[in-house]
């Protein structure tokens, strides 16, 4: 079990410590609502210094063949993903995002339960080498509808990056213009000393502490999903209807994508909205139904407090994937309507 090296200044600002992808991490501070609303409204920050981080040197033809977007092409200082490493049935390994360096330089950001497995995968499947940066530095990642009356604007447009550079007066490793919740926002790397100053300065501005249960509700409303929960090595991303791949390049999993392409897929992953009012959470493996029939599962799901209602997601039958109609999903042997909605749901 591995612990966030913040864990001090994070237990300080009372944070509920849980575990997480084998990970102690904080799960919540005041509750997952108020911090889901912050970042909705205001601004939040959350530890994700459980997620993996690599350095990869190498060729990057070699990189490009093992993502399964165009990543050659981009420029430096940008950020390509989010992207996946698939296998040769076009299952996700992981999925990650990638930031380029240079021509022999690059970073990525693996899944917190995916780092060692994409370590070694890398290293089969080509000749790069891999530094593991991820007990070097931690990650935070400030996010909010209102972010820029909290921090000052930094000059980097969407998924821009800088290396060695200032963050509130600190010296930090890495900034990029990123994040995982539908609003905009930075996410910062830097040594476990320098991120507790800013984290320090953070809360004085009135930037609110957020756990990982609140960015697991905030995922959700954007239909964003969780490997393990909604993706692993036996799910493509096109029955996951997640766009991360170019088919103007080669890379592993390619001829089964460009095979599913043609042939279509059996399922596809769509989202769950229920009633107002109707507070049963639908667990993973809850049977979806229409009348009597089978034809799906749920994924995750979760209440969102923006939208005061239960949301979530699961895979169903492509023939059946009827958008705007309502299905029933078995909770504890009840049956719950929910209907099947595109995302994101906000």
């Amino acid at each position: 079990m591995f612990s966030t090296p913040l864990l001090d200044i994070e237990l300080k600002l009372n944070a509920d410590i849980g575990e997480f992808a084998g990970w102690q991490m904080p799960m919540k501070y005041t509750s997952y609502q108020e911090e889901h609303m912050a970042v909705r409204s205001s601004a939040a920050f959350f530890d994700i210094s459980h997620m993996g981080r690599l350095k990869v040197s190498g060729k990057i033809d070699e990189f490009d063949y093992l993502i399964a977007k165009n990543f050659k092409s981009s420029q430096n200082n940008k950020m390509v993903g989010p992207t996946a490493f698939l296998n040769d049935k076009a299952g996700f390994v992981d999925d990650v995002m990638t930031y380029k360096i240079s021509d022999n330089e690059f970073l990525i950001v693996t899944n917190a339960i995916n780092r060692e497995k994409v370590i070694n995968w890398i290293k089969k499947n080509s000749s790069l080498d891999v530094e593991d940066l991820t007990f070097k530095y931690v990650m935070i990642a400030i996010q909010g509808r209102r972010v820029w009356d909290y921090i000052e604007k930094i000059e980097l447009q969407p998924l821009e990056f800088k290396l060695n550079t200032k963050f509130l007066g600190e010296d930090v490793f890495l900034v990029s213009r990123s994040g995982w919740t539908g609003e905009d926002g930075v996410e910062v790397w830097g040594t476990p000393e320098v991120i507790a100053k800013i984290i320090q300065r953070l809360v004085a501005r009135g930037v609110k502490p957020a756990g990982l249960i609140c960015r697991d509700s905030i995922r959700q409303e954007m239909g964003f999903v969780l490997y393990g929960e909604d993706i692993d090595e036996n799910i493509t991303p096109l029955e996951a209807r997640y766009w991360v791949f170019s088919l103007d390049k080669d890379f592993i999993g390619k001829e089964r994508l460009i095979e599913q392409l043609k042939t279509g897929v059996d399922k596809v992953r769509v989202g769950l909205k229920l009633k107002k009012g109707e507070r049963s959470i639908p667990r993973k493996g809850n049977k979806i139904k229409i009348f009597d029939k089978e034809i799906g599962y749920v994924t995750s799901s979760t209440f969102s407090p923006y939208l005061n209602r239960v949301i979530g997601m699961g895979y169903i039958n492509s023939k059946h994937a009827l958008f705007g109609y309502s299905v029933d999903i078995e909770i504890r042997n009840k049956l719950v309507e929910a209907k099947i909605q595109d995302f994101p749901f906000i």
